[in-house]
């Protein structure tokens, strides 16, 4: 019962906010202001990765990922277990062109942002999110691995201005 509610508040959030992103500009990086060119061979090894890599691209299981929903999973295990628990999966990500940055640093640890529309599917239907996909990254033995990911789901100004609302009624 309680799995099924909790399905549901996630495919109704979701819903809301695809219908309620469509009408949002995505944020673009300002031009320039961050080095985006240094270490092209790291970034060739880190972009292949992609968002949504197989499970060698984890080191070990020193993975924390915090869900658009606001759960963390510590484990790349964890994380896909979810998926199954909800039984949904991921059909598809796209990103919002001009908004993603990778920034390496030192050339051992890295970090990417992009806002990413993303479709998973389910036995009920596909759902549509926009999320504010952020990933860290860390070099061991000459080998690129995700260590950290979050996906934050995009807003409207309408629905920030209406959750703060919210918020501040409940203080």
């Amino acid at each position: 019962m309680k799995q099924q509610l909790n399905y549901k508040i996630l495919l109704v959030t979701a819903i809301i906010v695809f219908f309620g992103s469509t009408s949002l500009m995505a944020q673009v990086p300002p031009s320039g202001k961050y080095n985006t060119t240094n270490y092209p061979e790291d970034r060739k090894a880190i972009e292949a990765l992609g968002m949504l890599a197989d499970s060698s691209a984890y080191l070990n299981d020193d993975y924390i990922s915090v869900g658009a929903e606001g759960m963390v999973y510590y484990g790349r295990m964890e994380e896909n277990n979810s998926f199954k628990k909800y039984d949904i999966k991921f059909k598809s990500l796209t990103p919002v062109q001009g908004t993603a940055i990778l920034r390496i640093f030192d050339g051992n640890t890295a970090i990417s942002n992009a806002i990413l529309n993303v479709v998973f599917s389910s036995s009920k239907g596909d759902l549509h999110v926009k999320v504010i996909r952020s990933a860290t990254y860390v070099k061991q033995l000459g080998k690129w691995y995700i260590v950290f990911g979050q996906g934050t789901l995009v807003k409207t100004e309408a629905e920030l201005e209406e959750s703060m609302k919210k918020s501040l009624l409940k203080n």
